[in-house]
């Protein structure tokens, strides 16, 4: 059972977060915690629930109808909320927890970073925050280039640090490279307290654009955040292309299909919508997570009542 002391410091944290949001001008808003549509993403598994009006998703976030809020002219939103996933109870995991998500009209991945770092000093003045690229962080740990190395390459790399993987004979790329940053890189990162990791590969861009970083590389404007190895955030500049989005949800899907998971359905309005999202970023911040680093505590359940 969580603690008074515990609630008594999520409350503090809580009140800071939404004056912060204030000084900015940005609009707290609530969305459903049930959703006609779940993430197609193959590696997220969302809770289905029958209702008498048909069958609902327990949101994994509140991404999808936020987006749909931004397209109605509501300018930069963001929101704490419930979140929930169908994944084992762990150390910084329940399948009930709560996420902090905002969005920026008219901020590029780079400065959406800029303002996370802000409200991190401001929760805690003494931080210290490093941001790499995906990219040098390969080679720093690895020696290898993950937005050119081939598949047979990442494979045998997986081999040599990993070893062979239950029920993945053969990983193709983005799995060699999930595998890889969880197993090898994110041990490396817990070195440094906060951490940015940005411009992911291509293949990694699920709800961001993909553009060229400063060497040309097209990489997906994308980035997480961390504490000592632990994952905290996940951030996009937005991608707002109707055509290319529908091309990734089919291709998740087709993914989702091999992985022997249960097909979705499409979220076709917020396809519909995408043209009508202005240029802006978003992202998702796991808030029990973060309150457990700043304060010391060393499992979820000591931050969230669950």
């Amino acid at each position: 059972m969580i603690s008074t002391k515990a609630l008594t410091i999520r409350a503090i944290y809580l009140k800071k977060i939404r004056q912060y949001f204030e000084q900015k001008h940005v609009l707290e808003v609530e969305t459903p915690l049930s959703y006609p549509y779940p993430v197609t993403d193959p590696y997220i598994d969302a809770f289905t629930i029958e209702t008498q009006s048909g069958i609902r998703f327990l949101q994994t976030s509140p991404e999808y109808a936020m987006k749909r809020l931004l397209a109605n002219s509501c300018g930069s939103i963001y929101q704490i909320c419930k979140a929930f996933r169908n994944d084992p109870k762990a150390q910084y995991h329940n399948h009930e927890f709560t996420m902090l998500e905002w969005y920026r009209v008219g901020l590029d991945d780079e400065k959406l970073r800029q303002e996370i770092m802000e409200m991190l000093l401001l929760l805690k003045p003494n931080a210290v925050i490093h941001s790499l690229s995906y990219g040098e962080v390969f080679m720093k740990v690895l020696d290898i280039n993950p937005h050119q190395a081939p598949q047979d390459q990442l494979q045998t790399l997986v081999k040599e640090k990993i070893g062979d993987i239950v029920g993945l004979a053969s990983p193709n790329m983005f799995e060699c490279l999930d595998l890889l940053f969880s197993h090898c890189i994110e041990p490396w990162l817990t070195q440094f307290q906060f951490v940015f990791i940005y411009n992911y590969p291509k293949m990694q861009a699920a709800l961001a654009r993909v553009m060229p970083d400063n060497s040309g590389e097209l990489v997906a404007k994308r980035f997480e955040l961390f504490y000592q190895g632990v994952e905290l955030a996940n951030g996009y500049y937005e991608l707002t292309n109707y055509q290319e989005q529908k091309r990734r949800f089919e291709n998740d899907l087709k993914s989702r299909a091999t992985l022997g998971k249960i097909a979705v359905p499409i979220d076709n309005d917020l396809l519909m919508c995408l043209d009508n999202i202005p240029e802006c970023s978003g992202v998702a911040l796991g808030l029990d997570r973060l309150i457990m680093c700043l304060e010391g505590f060393k499992r979820i359940d000591e931050v969230l009542y669950c």
